[in-house]
């Protein structure tokens, strides 16, 4: 019997996930304050849906063309992440928003401006993804406002293959099919078995692309799930006991 074939890009990843248990909790975040926000592998496509439909009908993105992610670790990273390889575009974290080749940038709380990419959306990071509750500087938009006017389903104009860029970081860059294979290989490393459940525990303030592809690319890879913990005073073994986790990874 022929073994089935393995998603090579993360879009195909995702529709593989739904096609089994969408239902099923996919990231779950929780931060300072008892905050937690869990998003099932249908709520997770569907927000990446419409962040996708929004880059591609405002920038067009698409082919590698990058899209600056400046966000802290966060559900809503996870988000924009997929958005980003759904429409072909490249997540640059932490990139200069003033280079020629970004079509959009993705900030988050405390982004001065003034903007300098064609586009800049801005987050509150809401547990619930609600809209900032402060002005953001004149020409930001708020992602929260702007993702209502586009749909849930998407479709790519021009869907990545494997060997499209997905994500860079400084000099550290990964294809889909890189970044699905390192995860794959990285999993098989720690002996987690396939559906597993995942504590991530990150303190940094910023996203860096080891967090991104364990964010991303390891659940989809595993077709698992994972936990991501950014409260430094929760600990972490009774945080990965209480979420069910199988592993505790920290980064």
């Amino acid at each position: 019997m022929a073994r089935p074939t393995l998603p090579r890009t993360l879009p195909e990843a995702l529709l593989a996930a739904l096609a089994g248990d969408p239902a099923r909790p996919f990231v779950t975040w929780l931060g300072a304050g008892g905050a937690r926000s869990e998003l099932s592998v249908r709520t997770y496509e569907n927000n990446v849906a419409k962040a996708a439909n929004l880059l591609q009908d405002e920038t067009g993105a698409a082919d590698g063309a990058r899209v600056v992610v400046a966000l802290p670790p966060h559900w809503q990273t996870a988000v924009w992440l997929g958005a980003c390889a759904a429409s072909g575009a490249c997540a640059w974290l932490g990139g200069d928003e003033s280079d020629p080749s970004v079509e959009a940038a993705v900030v988050g709380p405390g982004y001065a401006g003034p903007p300098r990419a064609p586009l800049v959306l801005a987050t509150s990071l809401h547990p619930l993804g609600m809209p900032s509750t402060e002005p953001w500087p004149p020409g930001v938009l708020d992602a929260a406002v702007e993702v209502r006017a586009h749909g849930d389903r998407f479709t790519a104009y021009a869907p990545p293959a494997p060997h499209t860029p997905w994500l860079v970081d400084g000099d550290w860059a990964w294809t889909h099919a890189e970044a699905l294979d390192a995860m794959r290989d990285y999993a098989t490393g720690l002996g987690l078995p396939t559906g597993a459940r995942i504590l991530l525990r990150v303190m940094a303030g910023t996203t860096d692309y080891r967090t991104a592809g364990a964010l991303l690319a390891l659940p989809l890879a595993l077709d698992g799930s994972v936990v991501l913990l950014t409260d430094p005073a929760l600990d972490v073994d009774a945080a990965a006991r209480a979420e069910h986790c199988d592993a505790a990874l920290e980064l």
